[in-house]
């Protein structure tokens, strides 16, 4: 007899004989076979055994002698086919069992329905038969099935297919992460969940019996005990040391007790089990192919469509040949799980991501992998290399040889391998993983000592400016000025040559640079001529791995940080933030030294002239009734910006990154036209612009280009303006974005916003503030549990992740019995309470014709009637044609149907209604959402604007507003009826209408409409635009707006994640950044007063391992 467990066909017949009322022959044969099995395990020694009967159901420990009894008395638990709590492997199979038809096998738990993107496969029993149609899984992954297959057993006698003691287990443990319950809450709803199920139920009764059902499918993890200062970890090796041979303070605490205490402890979830997961459920292992199978047509839209990724491939064929080898990349921030306001703890975690997933997937929370919790409360600093020795060291085994790997949409085996691309982290933390120093004269590490960066005399700082010319084409005329930045200077130098992976390793063996886990993690181990030729203070460990040399990117700055900063520094600037500045009195008197500006000089009474670049009273407070009156963002996009508005202060508080990111990209190129100077405003619209096209979603060779000419350009207007103190490292780093947006493409696979909402996510796990890593560990692995579970849940299951936001259309299309135009078909969903309404007659004969001239299933008989009027009208030009059409082709197009259908001729039964015209009687609603967009009608909300619409007409784009949202029906028994919006337009005449200055800032004017009745339009023609006024002083009722183009949500090619920064799609409006002219350095200041004063305050001092500006995220 076969022990092979899916052909044990005796499991499934009655064990009693229906006639003799005895145990079958078949099923006694069946015990004594599963007995020899179980007598051959070494637990089997001491007489107790795990009863698989139906009722213990493999959760007792009983005596052997018992296990016969309630066998031959109970039968076995149903389909525990294979004996895996008994020792059995899951993949012995016998030689005289034949294969059973895959027919023959139905799904009896819809957990393992596997889900795909577009629908839902076999389940899991089915799958494993379809193996034998292509290759054997290997023994692990084969035993994983089988314990899926093990787990069908039905909650109850006769219960509902699809309802198992398994499902409803990984079901309450995902609802347990989705609502970041406590463990009493779960025990208490398990508890009434058991008790209202009938009495034979095997329904988990606690939250300990659902970790226990659900333990198979759990991940690894691992602590190891580290040395209290972080010297090293216990690994390896060193496994056994009980104390640290570094520092040779003791491992354990001294206790009482038997098990040792280890005074710290890090916690290391191995990566390899997470990536295979990936490749066990049918829609992620077809995703993980994506990158080597999409198509590119010259656009960088992803990672590997860029250069860094290509040329890790051509160096590595025999790699990239493989696509189902990963791509890794690996991120780290530190954290207080206890808040701002809590006692001092920071917590690391290393965050692990694969790119080989399209936009729509890459980057979404459940892809990204919590690898190591370096445990706090002190921060790691130097040491961080020594926690991530675990993580190197699976990474070169990725490397080298792989695991073997099932892929379940191949349904084959295949030894898997990995590679990290690079590591994202703020600046500080760029420091701690690449092991260049961040501060200091040398602190940029790509121009490394090739730098002109120098110390303010006064300042005390270190200061960038004039750094950026050497990057402007050789023969710009910024180069050769001597007056306009350093006086007295020209530069011809060209930009810092690039350091190849080579000529870095030659450094760390001339300075003598050493890794950090072989000296202890020390802090006082310095490298030789650090901070003069260069400032690495220790070899990172990323260089362990072979393939690290050749990377073209290894650690990327971060766009969302150094905009961040940037902001600041511009507002607190601009704004004259006290204490926070960069315009203060030392800076005035650093610029005596370094610029020729004298009319900004200190005079003798501590007093300075008004800069250009500040606001006076009356313009901060324009400033601030603007962004509380009239700046209003589609919903969702922004947070209400009037509420960080402190006007006691006169300033901003509580802005978060995103909130700064809206503000530099959408606002900045026009907020200050009417506020600042010419020049002034040019030169901050022009920053602002190069990162608004820096963080395009897509973006071309063209448009990098561009970015690299500007960025220059950019950073020279605005040393022409703003005092030397204004340019510290954060500013200077704007000039090596473009160079890595052309080797890592978009940078929302390369910023920190996705990794500090996780980190943000990790905060709230929080349980036990006593056990903090520890709470987070363990809800990180359920998490992990319920979203892969979640894959097999059936479609009507609702949880969290499948939760659609309050954009989302839902897919919802209207369905008819017959076949009709895609018109009428349109996805949306229309909310609110409606109103009817009736339509004019003459609202009635341009929506008919609108709605017939739009459909392509009627341009063939358009085209005839054209014809006819041309034969007709020899002498008429193409737009009285027009015109002759949209009064009479609606009338024309019913007399030809009708007319053909009183001679015999047959018409489809939709054109039949659709001739006919629409319902006078139209319904209303406020709301509408289709294609990412949630659109409203104009007045709908006070605090949010959703009513801005603009629809392309070949070349033209019109903008206007919603005034109504209307479902128009038709009479009929088809049933039409589509959704169309009835929109205000304004005049589209260029430079009259409709302008686009040199920042690429489009303006409409608010109060010339269109010339013409043209009000309708198809929800599904519409694309969502917010309009802003400018802010002004002298003219304040100024007719022109500004047109803000919004972004779907959910339908992007980037990530799909609701929270995502709204960026531009492309980077092909681009365009050059003009040089400023001369420009004059002050305000005539006699009319502002004592706020002339420069203020004194010294700046605060920013540490190795702090940011440069504080961020409220």
């Amino acid at each position: 007899m076969s022990s092979g467990g899916y052909y044990r066909s005796w499991m499934d017949k009655p064990h009693l004989d229906p006639n003799t009322k005895l145990l079958t022959e078949e099923y006694v044969q069946g015990i004594k076979e599963f007995m020899r099995l179980v007598q051959q395990q070494p637990d089997a020694k001491n007489g107790m055994l795990r009863c698989p009967c139906s009722s213990c159901n493999n959760n007792k420990v009983i005596e052997e002698f018992n296990v016969w009894t309630h066998l031959y008395m109970k039968g076995f638990s149903r389909n525990y086919k294979v004996w895996y709590f008994h020792g059995e492997t899951g993949y012995e199979y016998g030689s005289t069992s034949e294969p059973q038809p895959v027919s023959e096998f139905q799904p009896d738990i819809r957990l393992e329905e596997s889900r795909t993107d577009i629908d839902y496969g076999v389940g899991t029993e089915q799958m494993v038969h379809d193996h034998y149609r292509g290759e054997e899984p290997n023994p692990e992954s084969r035993r994983f099935f089988d314990m899926l297959d093990a787990g069908k057993q039905p909650l109850y006698q006769n219960c509902r297919d699809g309802h198992s003691a398994l499902s409803s287990a990984t079901r309450l443990m995902g609802i347990k992460t989705d609502y970041n319950l406590a463990e009493e809450c779960m025990d208490a709803i398990t508890d009434f969940v058991k008790g209202i199920l009938p009495e034979d139920n095997v329904a988990p009764g606690s939250y300990y019996e659902v970790q226990k059902l659900v333990a198979g499918l759990q991940l690894p993890y691992e602590v190891i005990d580290v040395c209290i200062d972080n010297c090293m970890i216990y690994w390896r090796a060193d496994e056994t040391r009980n104390e640290c041979k570094f520092c040779g303070k003791p491992r354990f605490q001294e206790t009482r007790g038997r098990v040792p205490i280890p005074f710290k402890r890090m916690w290391y979830l191995p990566l390899t089990e997470r990536l295979k997961r990936l490749y066990q459920c049918e829609r992620t292992a077809k995703a993980m192919r994506w990158h080597a199978e999409h198509s590119t047509n010259g656009e960088i839209r992803h990672p590997s469509d860029a250069k860094a990724w290509k040329h890790f491939q051509s160096i590595y064929p025999e790699f990239a040949e493989e696509r189902r080898n990963v791509y890794l990349g690996l991120s780290t921030d530190g954290f207080s799980p206890f808040g701002k306001h809590g006692r001092q703890y920071s917590l690391w975690p290393v965050i692990v991501t694969p790119y080989n997933l399209p936009p729509s997937l890459c980057m979404r929370r459940e892809f990204l992998f919590l690898s190591i919790l370096v445990p706090g409360p002190e921060h790691p600093k130097r040491s961080l290399d020594v926690f991530l020795q675990p993580l190197i060291y699976e990474l070169q085994q990725l490397w080298a040889h792989g695991f073997e790997t099932y892929d379940v949409s191949c349904k084959e085996n295949f030894h898997m391998r990995a590679v990290l691309m690079w590591t994202i982290s703020d600046f500080p933390a760029y420091g701690m993983l690449s092991g260049w120093t961040t501060h200091g004269r040398l602190s940029c590490p790509y121009c490394q000592d090739d730098t002109a960066a120098f110390q303010l005399k006064n300042g005390r700082k270190t200061c960038w400016f004039d750094c950026h010319r050497r990057f402007l084409p050789p023969d710009h005329p910024y180069r050769r000025s001597r007056n306009a930045f350093t006086k007295n200077k020209q530069v011809f130098d060209g930009p810092p040559v690039e350091v190849s992976g080579e000529d870095l390793l030659k450094q760390f063996r001339y300075f003598d640079a050493e890794r950090t886990p072989d000296v202890g993690g020390h802090e006082n181990i310095r490298v030789s001529a650090v901070g003069e030729l260069h400032n690495w203070h220790k070899k990172s460990i990323f260089w362990d791995l072979p393939y690290w040399e050749s990377h073209l990117l290894r650690h990327n700055l971060d766009v969302m940080h150094i905009e961040k900063n940037f902001f600041d520094n511009l507002m607190n600037t601009v704004f004259n933030i006290q204490g926070k500045t960069k315009d203060n009195l030392k800076s005035r008197l650093d610029l005596v030294d370094i610029c020729d500006r004298p009319e900004l000089h200190v005079d003798e009474n501590g007093t300075a002239p008004f800069p250009i670049y500040r606001l006076d009273g009356a313009r901060k407070e324009e400033f601030f009734d603007w962004i509380t009156d009239k700046v209003k963002f589609p919903d969702g996009y922004a947070s209400n910006l009037g509420n960080c508005v402190d006007r006691s202060e006169g300033k901003f508080t509580g802005l978060k990154s995103h909130d700064c990111h809206v503000i530099m990209q959408r606002l900045l190129p026009f907020a200050f036209s009417a506020l600042l100077p010419r020049n002034v405003h040019e030169a901050i619209a022009g920053i602002s612009v190069f990162f608004r096209d820096l963080c395009s979603r897509v973006v071309t060779e063209e448009g990098i280009n561009n970015l690299k000419t500007n960025a220059p350009v950019s950073m020279c207007n605005l040393e022409k303006i703003f005092p030397p103190s204004f340019f510290d490292v954060m500013e200077h780093l704007v000039i090596h974005l473009a160079r890595e947006l052309e080797l890592g493409g978009p940078v929302q696979y390369r910023w920190m916003y996705i990794f500090e909402r996780y980190m943000h996510h990790l905060k709230k796990m929080v349980k036990n503030l006593s056990r903090v890593e520890g709470s987070i560990v363990a809800q990180v692995i359920n998490e992990e549990t319920a979203i892969f579970a979640e894959n097999y849940f059936p479609p009507e299951v609702h949880t969290k992740h499948r939760r659609p936001s309050r954009h989302n259309d839902r897919g919802e299309r209207a369905t008819y019995h017959v076949t009709v135009p895609s018109m009428f078909k349109e996805i949306g969903r229309l909310s609110g309470t409606f109103t009817k309404r009736r339509l004019t007659d003459t609202e009635h004969a341009h929506l008919q014709t609108y709605l017939l001239t739009n459909c392509e299933d009627v341009l063939q008989y358009e085209s005839v009637y054209m014809a006819e009027l041309r034969m007709t009208h020899r002498h008429a030009t193409e737009h009285e044609l027009q015109q002759l059409r949209d009064n009479g082709f609606a009338a024309w197009l019913r007399s030809y149907v009708n007319d053909g259908l009183a001679r015999g001729f047959v018409f489809d039964d939709w054109i039949r209604e659709f001739v006919q015209g629409p319902n006078y009687v139209v319904k209303s609603y406020p709301k509408f959402c289709t294609r990412g967009y949630a659109f409203t009608k104009k007045g709908h909300s006070k605090t949010t604007y959703d009513a801005g619409v603009s629809s392309s007409s070949g070349d033209d784009v019109y903008y206007g507003n919603i005034k109504e949202i209307l479902e128009i029906q038709f009479p009929g028994m088809v049933g039409l009826r589509c959704v169309v919006f009835y929109c205000d337009w304004y005049d589209t005449t260029p430079d009259r209408g409709v302008k686009i200055d040199a920042f690429g800032v489009i303006s409409v004017h608010s109060r010339r409409k269109l010339q013409y009745y043209d009000p309708f339009i198809l929800g599904s023609q519409a694309d969502q635009v917010c309009y802003i006024s400018y802010p002004r002083v002298t003219y304040r009722d100024d007719p022109w707006v500004t047109v803000t183009q919004i972004n779907p949500r959910g339908r992007l090619n980037g990530s799909s994640d609701d929270d995502e920064p709204l960026q531009p799609e492309s980077t092909s409006n681009a365009q050059a950044v003009e040089d400023l002219a001369d420009v004059e350095f002050v305000e005539n200041f006699t009319e502002f007063g004592l706020d002339a004063v420069v203020h004194s305050e010294p700046e605060a001092e920013v540490g190795e391992f702090d940011e440069d500006s504080e961020d409220s995220d």
